[in-house]
């Protein structure tokens, strides 16, 4: 597989943190993502991003480093929830690595990847109290986190997301295309 052939580690443990997909800019909805976070009760990281505001490096959150996507992967694989409340829908590539490994992400309605790999822990843009609810469920409830660790994983090995499946649907669209 893709990952695979690029040196992408299978999960080996999991740390107590809790990670968010992007900063305090409004674009990235780290403020939102932030607040659930909270509700975990462990270490908040964040990926660096640009267009950070100032005085953010004085929040309780640790920002890691730029890395190369192949560290990005193996990187986030240790983390124990991701929170990625961005309210602009833009990217979807947190919610998919999330489910790539296992990782349940609280996220808005309205992105393919986290609506698709993560259903049951998307929320309404901008209801912080349901998406607090279900930082506490996942935290508090064991067997909750591990029906949401297991069904994202199943639904991305389900999915249009992973080369397996990915591969053989283009293939054929291009072929019928071409014989069209």
């Amino acid at each position: 597989m893709f990952a695979e052939r690029l040196g992408i580690k299978p999960r080996s443990e999991w740390s107590d943190a809790v990670i968010i997909g992007g900063n305090m800019v409004r674009w990235y909805g780290g403020f939102d993502s932030y607040i659930v976070a909270q509700e975990f009760d462990m270490p908040i990281v964040a990926p660096s991003m640009g267009r950070k505001i100032d005085r953010e490096d004085e929040m309780d959150i640790n920002h890691l480093p730029y890395m190369t996507w192949v560290d990005w992967m193996n990187n986030l694989s240790q983390y124990h929830v991701g929170v990625h409340l961005m309210p602009t829908h833009a990217a979807g590539t947190f919610a998919l690595n999330c489910a790539f490994h296992g990782i349940p992400c609280i996220g808005y309605e309205g992105l393919d990847t986290q609506e698709e790999l993560h259903p049951l822990l998307s929320v309404d843009d901008g209801d912080l109290e349901s998406a607090k609810k279900l930082a506490i469920q996942l935290r508090d409830d064991d067997d909750f986190y591990s029906e949401r660790s297991l069904s994202c994983r199943e639904n991305y090995v389900q999915s249009l997301y992973n080369e397996k499946n990915f591969t053989p649907h283009i293939t054929n669209i291009l072929e019928e295309i071409n014989n069209g």
